[in-house]
């Protein structure tokens, strides 16, 4: 087969990422989409209490996956396909499923104990252990959705997310409105939709499973799975840390006003990094051997800084408007302030996925667990210093500065081992004028809300504007062009 252009591999990622955009969109929508409904439901101490509750299924799901589903996309491509590939398949299934039910065995055990350690009482027992179990359908629905993912079934996966969401929406309205369950309400409706989930995925992928596994790719995806696991903790505490210091040194009502404002500040994940990188991860694989693979690489990390940045620049100087139209009490209004900054440290972040080429080829992923652990003692120290004198804008100034020295580590490490070419004059200009352009904007104030949006759409015009003209080059602008004039014939 003869090997693609890098405009054709740009063109797929661009595609695909739109598409699985919009799966990725409807998969984690259901945060933003009820955000309304928490905040009139809810008071700040509640949407902590119910902030802390999910964290501890995120994090026991970071550890109980045992690297499976990461291994799998590490090793998928290395089979041609056949019944070696679905033992591979399988191997990944079977490891997950018995992470699942230590998940929900240690729930089952140290619920009491859990309630009592984060709010000294054990009134949320429950609502802890139906979260593990929840957490435990997830990620063994997230192998299912890598495999449609790996086969291009795009179609499948935004159906799937629809489904989804649909049905997220329709219990936790009902639960809280019509039976008025309170914290219970998402954590109820969550677990039963994980759970239909479950049963449809399985059905849609059975063919790419046999009851057998591999010997070998066990121990192959053991010796790479469980680094991540470390890693994958690391990450994840990285980013609730500041929750749990944030309730031991402030208030319940300061974990909800900052946890909302850290939601709205990771819709960058949503809008571009996390279907980015559904569609990146296995690009990079399967085309890491080509002539062109070095080319490639040093242009996907431009645009994604292009695209990254106009989508946080843009909800960034627009946040305090997006939350006095949906936030339903007033006190979650000053949570504005913690989202450029959320923003900001989490499109730095994805940019792991793009430079540590070198660290994942080479299967060298303790490299990252070294990295990330190391931030994961520098965030905690910053957060325990300093939330105790400025509160959560400390925590959201902390998680900026682990993520920037993260990336620069990996960077540094991971170019040794496959180096990877940047096109500094472009990155500077990019980055400097979105500076511009966040400054003014975040700092802009007036209190007629047309006006404000007003002054704020010229200046993301301008900021594009900008971009056309000096960053860009020609070849690039005559696409753009291309690209419209096709647009608009309606060809």
């Amino acid at each position: 087969m003869a090997e693609k252009t890098i405009k054709s591999k740009i063109k797929e990622a661009a595609s695909h990422t739109l598409i699985y955009g919009l799966g990725s969109v409807l998969q984690t929508a259901l945060g933003f989409i009820l955000i309304p409904l928490y905040t009139r439901y809810y008071s700040t101490d509640m949407y902590g209490t119910l902030a802390l509750i999910t964290i501890c299924g995120s994090l026991a799901g970071t550890v109980f996956y045992l690297g499976a589903s990461s291994a799998l996309s590490r090793s998928y491509f290395d089979y041609e396909g056949g019944i070696e590939r679905k033992k591979v398949i399988s191997t990944s299934l079977y490891l997950s499923l018995i992470g699942a039910c230590a998940q929900i065995l240690l729930g089952f055990l140290f619920k009491e104990k859990l309630s009592l350690l984060l709010f000294n009482t054990d009134a949320y027992a429950l609502h802890i252990f139906i979260i593990l179990i929840s957490s435990a359908l997830t990620f063994l629905n997230n192998l299912f959705y890598i495999l449609l993912r790996f086969e291009r079934k795009s179609k499948q996966v935004v159906i799937m997310n629809l489904i989804s969401l649909v049905t997220s929406v329709g219990l936790i309205t009902s639960f809280l409105i019509i039976l008025k369950l309170g914290v219970m309400a998402p954590i109820l409706g969550q677990f039963i939709n994980q759970l239909l989930l479950f049963g449809i995925l399985f059905y849609l992928t059975k063919e790419s499973f046999v009851f057998a596994y591999s010997k070998p790719e066990l121990k192959i995806q053991l010796q790479f799975g469980l680094p991540t696991i470390f890693v994958g903790l690391s990450g994840s505490l990285l980013t609730t840390i500041d929750r749990f210091l944030l309730n031991k040194f402030c208030t319940l009502n300061d974990v909800g006003v900052y946890s909302l404002g850290f939601l709205l500040g990771t819709s960058i994940n949503v809008l571009f990094i996390a279907p980015f990188g559904q569609i990146w991860a296995p690009m990079r694989m399967e085309y890491r051997k080509d002539e062109n693979a070095k080319d490639l690489y040093k242009l996907m990390l431009t645009y994604y800084f292009i695209i990254g940045l106009f989508v946080t620049i843009g909800v960034s100087i627009f946040s305090k408007e997006i939350l006095m139209l949906i936030s339903g009490r007033p006190e979650y209004i000053v949570a504005y302030k913690i989202v450029p900054i959320v923003m900001m440290a989490f499109l730095v972040y994805g940019v792991v996925g793009i430079i540590d080429n070198g660290i994942y080829f080479a299967r060298k992923i303790s490299y990252h667990a070294y990295i990330f652990w190391s931030c994961v003692v520098i965030n905690w120290v910053l957060n325990y210093m300093l939330i105790p004198i400025f509160g959560y804008m400390a925590a959201a100034y902390s998680i900026l500065i682990t993520f920037s020295v993260i990336v620069g580590l990996v960077y540094i490490v991971s170019n040794r081992l496959f180096k990877i070419q940047l096109e500094h004059v472009r990155l500077a200009k990019i980055f400097i004028s979105s500076g511009v352009i966040l400054l003014v904007g975040i700092n802009f104030v007036n209190s007629d809300l047309i006006k404000a949006i007003l002054v704020k759409s010229i200046l993301m015009i301008a900021l594009v504007a900008f971009w056309y003209v000096f960053v860009l080059n020609s070849n690039e602008k005559t696409k753009i062009l291309n690209l419209l004039a096709w647009r608009k014939c309606g060809v």
